[in-house]
Parts: C-alpha cells; structure tokens; sequence
C-alpha cells in the first residue's frame, strides 16, 4: 500500500483539498417551487497513481415544502486499499425572501486508515443572495475536523447567468486558523437544457502538508492542487442521472474518478415541466 496514495485519497474527501462539487453533487438543498420529495443514490470508482483504487456509494432522502425549505439526510461509505471511512449527512435550507437562500449541511463519522482510527466532523453554513437579475453572491463558512486537521475555510463566489441556460461561476476559499494552509480557485460552467444538462470546472491552488498528512509524515512542501471536472446529465421519467468524471493531481499524485448519481423523484406531480 503507498501511504502517499493513501493520505492523498484522504484529503480529496477533505472540504479543503477538493474544488466545489468535484463529487456529484450531493443533495444539499436547493430552492424549490413546489413539494417535492426525493431519493438520491450515488456509487463512485476511482484510481489513484501506483494502480491503488478505491469505491463507496451513498442513499440520502430529500424532502422540499415549497418557498425553498429543504431538508435532508443520508449515509455514505467511502473505501481506497485498506482505509475506509463511513458518514452520516444532514442538510437543510430555508429561503427566507426572494432574492436570499440559506443553507446548513454536516457530515459526522469516523473510519480507519490502516490500523489506526480517525474521525471525520465538517459542518457548512451558507448564503446565497441575488443582487441582480443575473448576477449572485455566495458567502460560505466550512468547520473542518478531520483527523489531525482541523480549521475553517470561508469562500466567496460570484455566479453569472449568461443565459436562462448557461450558469458561469467564480469562487475563491481561503483557511483561516487550523492547520489547513488552503487556498483554492475554481471556474465553474452548468449548463440546463430542456433534454440535458452538462457542467464542467477547473480549480488549483496550494494545500498545506498537514491536510494531506494524515500519518504524521510530511507528504511534500506546500504541494498544488490542479483539478478539472466534466460531467453530463439527463432525466428519464421520475429519475434525474447525472454522471461526472474527475482528474486531480496533489503533488505529482493523480486521482482519476468516475461517479454516477440517481434521483429518483417519489411524486409525479413535483416533476418539473
């Protein structure tokens, strides 16, 4: 097993070492018109650098009450070579006016990485806010502790609606306390069709040794994350699917993945015309 591949895999599951949604994205909440309630199911298969790979999955329910207020919760299991790690997720959001969203989602659990136990706690609130009628602001606060990292990362995202289909979004995080040393910016394209939807995104910045060192080793002095992302969505019937492949490189190590997520709409009426 390479301890490298390893800590490296790790750290892609840390807030501060991934760009936004480089995931599928997962059932946070999103504004919605209507009642709507929902069944996400997502599986992931990835390789890292040396041939090591690696799998998980996730189910999470999701119920919207019309006026934007979402709820949410799930489980996931993520697994590279001999470490895996489990989480429960929650997630909820209310849009208390027109123009303004808020947001909170958590995951908690713990998992092993070798012989040796680690715990897993990250915890996001946000506001989105709409201050024209195409351009957003989005201010994000992320708790990490993870491990032997711990920290929090605020970000700052502008998006732009190009067109009524064509989303364009900048973001920037940054650590503040903690041990993270992250700093991370990310271009992001989604476009929604009335038969498809596509989304692609690059993102790169530097990310502190004690993010990626979960074995107490020193992986490389302020190694790079350079990222890209393009993904591809359709609805059938009731369900929406959306398939997303991934490239990371953290210094020198590469992590190719491929993900494929499920909603399953449980309500005729809350399908979208």
């Amino acid at each position: 097993m390479s301890t490298r591949a390893i800590t490296v895999c790790l750290a892609v599951a840390l807030p501060c070492a991934q760009a936004a949604a480089v995931e599928p994205p997962s059932p946070s909440p999103t504004p919605a018109a209507v009642a709507d309630q929902r069944l996400v199911f997502s599986t992931n298969g990835s390789r890292l650098t040396g041939g090591i790979g690696g799998g998980g999955g996730s189910a999470t329910w999701v119920g919207g009450f019309g006026n934007g207020t979402v709820i949410g919760a799930g489980a996931e299991y993520q697994t590279i070579s001999n470490s895996h790690w489990t989480l429960g997720s929650f997630s909820g959001a209310v849009r208390p006016g027109l123009r303004t969203h808020l947001y909170l989602e958590g995951r908690e659990g713990a998992g092993d990485l070798g012989d040796r136990a680690f715990h897993y706690s990250l915890v996001v609130a946000g506001l989105l806010e709409q201050l024209t009628s195409q351009l957003s602001v989005q201010l994000e606060e992320r708790r990490i502790d993870i491990d032997t990292s711990h920290g929090n990362l605020p970000k700052l995202g502008l998006s732009f609606q190009v067109t009524p289909q064509l989303l364009a979004s900048v973001s920037y995080a940054f650590s503040l306390g903690g041990n993270l040393g992250t700093h991370l910016a990310t271009g992001r394209i989604d476009y929604t069709g009335h038969s498809f939807s596509a989304i692609a995104a690059i993102s790169g910045g530097p990310v502190a040794p004690a993010v990626l060192n979960l074995n107490g080793l020193v992986v490389a002095p302020s190694p790079q994350l350079r990222e890209g992302f393009v993904g591809v969505g359709k609805p059938l019937g009731r369900t929406d699917w959306l398939l997303i492949g991934d490239y990371q490189d953290v210094g020198g190590t590469r992590r190719i993945s491929l993900s494929l997520t499920c909603t399953v709409h449980l309500h005729a009426q809350a399908q979208s015309t």
